[in-house]
């Protein structure tokens, strides 16, 4: 089994440095991390999967994964943190984010 890339991982640790430079560092917050960086990791197997075996549906379950766990944390963590939005602009993008990846799942899923 093999780990994360160099790559991956200085990408992770460059995302972490900018959150912690524009964004107070709570439980939630690293709970959310959390959340991302392993949702991350599950994305990036799907992909190596789709990579492997010319999988459609493994493309399309890889970014639905992607968009449910990873981009809604960094998106509203840069919406809410850095950029100042409103509470409205965030839960909009946030729902946005999860109805496209979880549309993603479903048509890897069912080919619909």
């Amino acid at each position: 089994m093999s780990g994360l890339s160099p790559g991956l991982l200085s990408v992770v640790a460059a995302v972490f440095e900018v959150l912690q430079t524009t964004v107070s560092v709570t439980p939630a917050t690293v709970a959310r991390s959390l959340t991302a960086t392993v949702g991350l990791f599950v994305a990036y197997q799907a992909y190596r999967g789709y990579r492997r075996n010319d999988s459609r549906p493994m493309l399309f379950l890889g970014l639905g994964i992607f968009l449910v766990t990873a981009l809604p944390f960094v998106v509203t963590t840069l919406l809410a943190g850095a950029l100042g939005a409103s509470d409205a602009a965030v839960v909009l993008a946030w729902t946005v984010l999860e109805i496209l990846g979880l549309g993603s799942i479903l048509y890897a899923l069912t080919g619909a």
